[in-house]
């Protein structure tokens, strides 16, 4: 894995690439490299995983084509196989070259005989073109500044911050965040700076750019389900979850897996144990029973002898992790986890793990949260309503929800006004997760807009509402919490995080699948389940689900509610946050301070949210 950087601005020198490369040293330390050539720079930093030779690194020059890097392609050497067979012949046991050369030979739709992740940027020397390409997940990240003119890109918001490029604050972005807990479709904080969106590429050519879709999961959605037997379905897959996983453990250093003894986790450690070999494990547990997974990683790691290492994360270590927690998220993150996923990235490193294999995404393709079908039933009791009575029950329950004193029934009701107004299930589904009313944000937030998603009205009208959810939760919570969560957390330590439940052939695989073979009388995961069977019996896996988190409310209630009394007064926060209206901050912090026991109902998550807005600004002084 590597971090990578540059522009096309004839303004800017030499000097101001290696100010971008240093910036994110952490994401390669073992070498680095630039290209500069009239105005266009290229900059990578190198985390060395396949062919650790010098031979290797970037950039990567071929012909007319400049290459910088950063991901992993698990099936590239069939891609050189093919590309040997029309008559390239190959220097190095890299990826890197194989993808230069495929490019060189079948341009962008190079990207179609990738099996990986990935955020490259190609330079076309003859055509004066620049590509920037993510992948199809949005596993690695890739952002991006154009002016009108020139264009900026690098793997980490930290790199603009030494530009210049991070002046002013996009009000819509803000919202989505206080919202969401992370912005969606494009949009970042900043206003100059972009996402490139998973399934993207962007070409910048003559001072222009293209945004251009080359995947998207909503165009299987709603292709024709399987016809095939349950048995085919268990073998289909388990054939695609070994060749997965199997792809990920390529590597010409060590490989480890980070264990929680869950359903997902629990069948890499299965399928990787008998089809490869012992297996290194590791785990994070906590204090707090209540959320302490660690019991159950151990059993799973003795039940297949694997050199399994655990660490229990204490409230003092917590507390460290959480005063370093923007040196490694160089943007407002939410997501408490982000925690536990660092220091966890900190044992595997200690124990010379180069690479580390996660669980993302198996309970959003084979319905795991337990959370889906508790919204599909109070979204058809929402929806069993006429219309207009929906639409008037809201607007009372909103209007009496803001008129209620600081208390926990009144966003009870504000709430429940959000749900009724809901005018389809992708409405409903958004309005559930996010933490905020839209029409509160909206209040809020000065220059906020209503929320927008890229899922067609057809896809709304046709699929099944959970189905809806899991996609949903594929195209935003997935690319912008949980990926950006763990890239952050492994490359600032310099380890490379692998995701083999986000192979796109399994990810359209189980887009095809019919619900029932996910959700079954209750039961989550019913077909994965059903292949994890073949491996270990269902009593060390058949358990509620935890969820990777840390006991953020009770210890916000004793030991770290000073943070929010401190941080969040008025005159400090206005002078920062003006476009955010302070009486939504009061009235969280009166609710906070005003309760008498911990509760998950007090919405703590949007103090949590105002908290880190202002830890964000401390440590990279925006707006200062």
């Amino acid at each position: 894995m590597c971090g990578i950087s540059g522009f096309v601005n004839r303004s800017l020198t030499v000097e101001d690439l290696q100010l971008l490369q240093r910036t994110i040293n952490h994401r390669g330390p073992d070498a680095s490299g630039f290209f500069f050539e009239k105005g266009v720079g290229l900059a990578h930093n190198r985390l060395s995983i396949i062919d650790l030779s010098e031979s290797a690194n970037q950039p990567f020059l071929f012909e007319h084509l400049v290459l910088i890097y950063n991901g992993e392609c698990y099936n590239f050497r069939e891609v050189r196989t093919k590309l040997i067979a029309i008559g390239y012949t190959f220097e190095t046991e890299s990826d890197t070259e194989v993808l230069i050369k495929g490019f060189h030979a079948w341009g962008i739709k190079v990207i179609d005989q990738m099996i990986g992740m990935f955020a490259f940027a190609i330079y076309d020397k003859r055509s004066e073109a620049l590509y920037l390409v993510r992948d199809r997940l949005g596993v690695k990240p890739l952002y991006y500044d154009f002016d009108g003119e020139n264009i900026l890109f690098a793997s980490e918001l930290k790199t603009f911050h030494n530009t210049g490029n991070t002046k002013g604050i996009d009000n819509v972005g803000l919202g989505e965040f206080l919202a969401f807990g992370y912005t969606v479709g494009n949009n970042t904080l900043f206003k100059s700076i972009k996402k490139i969106p998973p399934g993207h590429y962007l070409k910048f050519s003559k001072g222009s750019i293209e945004l251009i879709k080359y995947w998207d999961a909503c165009d299987f959605v709603l292709e024709p389900k399987t016809q095939l037997t349950e048995k085919q379905l268990v073998d289909q897959l388990e054939e695609l979850l070994i060749s997965s996983f199997s792809y990920r453990m390529v590597s010409d250093v060590p490989v480890g897996i980070f264990l929680s003894g869950g359903v997902d986790s629990t069948t890499l450690v299965a399928l990787l144990s008998k089809h490869f070999g012992k297996v290194n494990t590791f785990t994070i547990g906590f204090e707090d029973h209540a959320f302490n997974e660690a019991p159950f990683a151990k059993e799973i790691a003795t039940y297949f002898g694997t050199n399994h290492t655990e660490r229990i994360l204490s409230l003092r270590e917590a507390k460290e992790e959480l005063n370093a927690f923007y040196n490694i998220y160089d943007e407002p993150f939410y997501d408490s986890s982000g925690i536990p996923t660092a220091l966890v990235t900190k044992v595997a490193k200690e124990n010379n793990m180069k690479v580390v294999l996660s669980s993302e995404g198996g309970d959003e393709l084979f319905g795991g949260y337990p959370s889906y079908q508790r919204a599909e039933k109070i979204g058809n009791s929402v929806f069993s309503l006429p219309k207009p009575l929906r639409k008037m029950g809201g607007t009372i329950f909103q209007t009496v929800g803001n008129s209620l004193p600081v208390g926990q029934l009144g966003n009870k009701f504000s709430k429940l006004g959000q749900l009724l107004k809901s005018g389809t299930w992708l409405d409903f589904y958004s309005n559930s997760v996010s933490s905020a009313p839209q029409q509160t944000v909206l209040d809020s937030v000065t220059g906020s807009i209503p929320f927008h998603f890229d899922i067609s009205p057809e896809i709304v009208e046709k699929i099944h509402p959970i189905e809806l959810f899991m996609l949903w939760d594929l195209k935003y919570l997935m690319p912008n919490d949980y990926l950006m969560k763990i890239d952050r957390a492994t490359m600032h330590y310099g380890v490379e995080a692998r995701e083999p439940f986000l192979d796109h052939r399994l990810v359209q695989f189980a887009l095809q699948l019919p619900l029932e073979y996910k959700l079954r009388e209750g039961h989550t995961k019913y077909l994965l389940k059903k292949v994890l069977e073949r491996y270990i019996p269902s009593k060390f896996f058949e358990r509620p689900k935890m969820g990777f988190s840390i006991p953020l409310f009770s210890w916000f209630k004793t030991d770290l509610h000073t943070l929010f009394d401190t941080r969040l007064q008025p005159h400090e926060f206005k002078n920062q946050w003006p476009q955010i209206d302070y009486s939504w901050v009061r009235h969280e912090l009166e609710l906070f301070n005003h309760s008498r026991k911990i509760n998950k109902e007090i919405n703590l998550i949007t103090l949590w949210k105002f908290l880190n807005l202002m830890l964000w600004t401390d440590k990279y002084q925006i707006g200062k």
